[in-house]
């Protein structure tokens, strides 16, 4: 089998690796402390249009779910202490037989009010055979959910086209004006109005705000505006260009009032796609944990073609000029370890896990893109129910990937499995993982027969390994890295079988743990894990 090629992606993780340490830069426990206080882009929160929110001192994460299916069926939410690590909570608002919406449930916005929340959002429906787009809006007491409709839709919009991407701001006087998208003949463009003081209808008539009119706006496309106020000045930003384009980024504008003029920033985009990450659009603004820095928060592509996307961050810093002109610069997107927010907690450095508690110890796992009744905890081990789903190329829809980290250096990293994997694609695998793009993976799996797969995927270059599975359904997986080069083993009783030679992959700042899928069959097999056992160091 041929080596990956080494990508300028490779080198910059490669080199961002270094930084943290190497041989004979710091004790390794030093290196590890320092690794807990990075992360790396994209993180694992797989949505589009994310809203984030700060509340009883947790962040949540709202979105359209990154998956057509999943649109077509409600809006997810996440929480989190640090804005990197998340655990999803499910469904924030779903439809039902009693909603208006139907389908395409895009780009909600949830906000504190009152004694509760209100999020608003984009839903579709057919009528008179069109697809035909609103605003409306749901009320929970909880940032968790589950919101109920309280207004839907939430105004006629007649003779335009579709009302999407809600977004409130309230003004230092109580105020609140909502900003939406009008996705009218091909051409989307950004309105806004001011609210009743319920927030559930218009108390003026929608004003045309922002309209595509730069040379950098390849597509006739302005939308997902995010709306803050600082000083007298009103700030914008705003997504330009279709949202399939690698171009889809984010322009900024500025206005003396709510509701306008507003004015472009006309040199170009604020944010733009970066090697790896690209279509980064509806961004928005959030406070670190400990309130001393700005951070930018947006979705990119998970493949450059797909429609799956997740999570991004940068560090945003707004200035005042001379001239008394607010300005903004967001710090150009990167896939190399960077800063945990100032103030984010660190996580709890990885370690074995006998999993003998009655609750999953989720200060050291993150579940990705989690499914409650997918999974349990029995004693000594964890159980997952394979749901359809996969990370490779374009599909990116696994879930209840268990990981922990990150970890740098050399480290041996194994599991115990059991699982009857019986059709095609159907597999249980214990993996190192960077994101969607970039991991190293050793698992049983169902190709034509049970087999073992030792696979790595680089910057979306995928190769694998398959050798026959005839250890049985219950087995040991092991990775074992040392500098960048991977050792892949299954083991029975003690004795150990390499899975092909040692390759190289360079992965910066790789979390270990596990998953179970079943793409294709859509079986929900089981798969137990017991035994998680990580060693640091050349043993």
């Amino acid at each position: 089998m041929t080596r990956v090629p080494i990508t300028r992606r490779d080198l910059l993780s490669a080199a961002a690796a270094a930084s943290l340490g190497g041989a004979g830069a710091a004790p390794v426990h030093a290196v590890q402390a320092s690794a807990r206080r990075m992360f790396t882009n994209p993180l694992d929160v797989k949505l589009a249009d994310p809203c984030m929110i700060r509340a009883d001192a947790a962040y949540y994460l709202y979105g359209t779910a990154s998956m057509p299916a999943d649109a077509d069926e409600g809006m997810p939410v996440w929480s989190s202490q640090d804005m990197v690590r998340w655990q999803c909570h499910g469904w924030a608002w779903r439809k039902s037989p009693e909603t208006w919406g139907t389908h395409w449930f895009w780009g909600p916005d949830v906000r504190k009010f009152g004694n509760g929340y209100l999020m608003h959002y984009g839903a579709f429906r057919k009528v008179d055979g069109k697809d035909v787009g609103r605003i409306c809006v749901a009320r929970s007491a909880s940032p968790l959910g589950p919101f109920t409709d309280v207004k839907a839709p939430m105004f006629d919009w007649p003779n335009r086209g579709d009302a999407i991407d809600a977004f409130v701001y309230e003004d230092a006087d109580g105020t609140a004006y909502l900003y939406f998208t009008d996705a009218f003949g091909g051409r989307n463009t950004i309105w806004g109005a001011r609210l009743a003081p319920d927030r559930l209808s218009l108390a003026s008539e929608p004003k045309l705000l922002l309209e595509p009119d730069q040379p950098w706006e390849v597509d006739p496309v302005n939308e997902g505006a995010h709306v803050w106020r600082r000083g007298s000045t009103y700030c914008m930003l705003f997504s330009v260009n279709d949202f399939r384009n690698p171009a889809y980024g984010m322009g900024y504008a500025t206005a003396p009032s709510p509701l306008g003029p507003w004015r472009k920033r006309q040199e170009g985009p604020v944010i733009r796609q970066a090697p790896g990450l690209v279509g980064p659009g509806c961004a928005g603004l959030i406070a670190s944990p400990d309130g001393k820095e700005t951070w930018a928060y947006m979705h990119v592509h998970l493949d450059p073609e797909g429609y799956a996307r997740q999570l991004a961050l940068s560090r945003a810093y707004l200035n005042t000029t001379q001239g008394g002109l607010e300005e903004i610069r967001i710090e150009p997107l990167t896939v190399a370890p960077q800063r945990m927010p100032g103030g984010a907690p660190e996580p709890r450095e990885p370690r074995s896990d006998s999993f003998r508690g009655d609750k999953l110890d989720r200060t050291l796992w993150t579940v990705v893109d989690e499914v409650h009744d997918h999974w349990r905890l029995e004693p000594g081990r964890i159980v997952i129910k394979a749901l359809d789903g996969d990370m490779w190329r374009r599909r990116c829809d696994y879930r209840n990937l268990f990981l922990q980290g990150p970890i740098t250096g050399d480290f041996d990293v194994g599991v115990e499995v059991e699982a009857r994997v019986q059709g095609n694609h159907e597999q249980a695998f214990l993996t190192a993982w960077q994101d969607a793009s970039n991991y190293v993976r050793i698992g049983m799996v169902y190709a034509d027969a049970p087999r073992f797969s030792a696979a790595i995927e680089l910057n979306g270059i995928y190769e694998e390994l398959l050798v026959a599975n005839d250890l049985g359904p219950a087995v040991r997986l092991r990775l074992v890295r040392r500098g960048d080069i991977w050792s892949f083993l299954v083991g029975v009783g003690g004795r150990w079988t390499p899975i092909g030679h040692a390759r190289e992959a360079r992965l910066a700042l790789p979390r270990v743990g596990f998953g179970a899928i079943s793409p294709g069959t859509k079986r929900h097999f089981e798969a137990t894990f017991a035994n998680f056992a990580l060693t640091r160091g050349r043993s």
